[in-house]
């Protein structure tokens, strides 16, 4: 099997990468994480070592409004 054709697993962000993609500062992120209207992380190992799902910080990015939409429409799913 051709190795340049596997992947590792899933691309991940680090917080730089995720201020530089969506422009909005470091606090802005947690304060929209805290208000369900950002991905949040998906590792956490330790306090200086966060990571995103490029795939969900994309799809934020792209359209900001329509994820958090379809976020809230998921939680209200999970809570009915």
């Amino acid at each position: 099997m051709d190795q340049t054709s596997q992947t590792l697993g899933p691309r991940l962000y680090s917080q730089p990468d995720v201020t530089a993609r969506c422009r909005v500062s470091r606090s802005q992120i947690y304060n929209l994480m805290q208000r369900g209207q950002f991905p949040q992380p998906v590792l956490r190992l330790g306090p200086k070592f966060t990571r995103w799902s490029a795939s969900d910080v994309d799809a934020w990015a792209s359209d900001p409004a329509r994820w958090i939409a379809r976020h809230a429409e998921a939680v209200e799913g999970v809570a009915a």
